[in-house]
């Protein structure tokens, strides 16, 4: 079985809300198409309806991304399926994990902290513990997740140490964070650092010198050529 700590170990291009510069964020397509052009992990964003099935969405609303101002949190799975844009619509969690069934791993980010269980349930119910983790900027929102995760920052002086003590596996730092000194210390305390979100090649290349795990990106074939054999 597919194991996240094995997929950051080999150091691992993470798709950002899939493939982004190709196809609608947080789609079917879009985490279709990242798989295709070589992403190890996928990263997606999730909302929960207010009957509690968590979907794919980074926004609360639909306004952005299917011009809809359906805000996701105050509606029903039925009227948040009905949405559409072409031939993209918003999937629910458990259709995009049994969609990539191994093929990748998964971050799934919480938005709201309340969430959590939700997603873990999901997870969990999916099969989909080894290969998939859990990302927030939140704390609460990890503590009270029992499998992989990772916290997420964005703000000097980062959060390796909070990390830690929330028994992550991973930090994510916005890439300008990700210092040598932040890495080695992440290393240091046993966890793998993905850096976010990069799409110029030479950016990509000065991170994996510093010592990267992984990289989040929105265009796969800028930053998939420049990981290390």
């Amino acid at each position: 079985m597919m194991d996240m700590a094995e997929l950051l170990k080999r150091k691992a291009v993470v798709g950002h809300r899939g493939y982004p510069a190709r196809e609608l964020e947080n789609t079917i397509p879009s985490i279709d198409v990242a798989i295709k052009h070589g992403a190890d992990i996928v990263e997606v964003d999730v909302q929960v309806t207010i009957d509690g099935v968590a979907v794919l969405s980074h926004d609360d609303t639909l306004q952005r991304t299917f011009g809809s101002p359906l805000n996701v949190r105050k509606s029903t799975w039925e009227e948040v399926k009905k949405v559409a844009r072409g031939r993209y619509r918003v999937p629910a969690l458990r259709e995009a994990l049994e969609f990539v069934a191994e093929r990748a791993g998964v971050f799934v980010e919480v938005k709201h902290p309340e969430d959590a269980a939700v997603v873990w349930r999901d997870i969990r119910e999916a099969g989909a513990e080894k290969w998939t983790a859990v990302i927030s900027f939140y704390d609460e929102a990890l503590a009270k997740i029992p499998g992989y995760k990772g916290l997420i920052y964005a703000k000097p002086p980062g959060r390796v140490v909070e990390a830690k003590k929330l028994n992550c596996l991973l930090v994510l730092p916005r890439y300008t964070l990700a210092t040598e000194k932040a890495i080695s210390l992440a290393h240091k305390l046993g966890m793998y650092v993905v850096a976010w979100t990069v799409n110029d090649p030479t950016v990509a290349l000065n991170l994996w010198k510093r010592g990267v795990d992984g990289i989040a990106t929105d265009d796969l074939e800028a930053v998939k050529p420049t990981k290390p054999p």
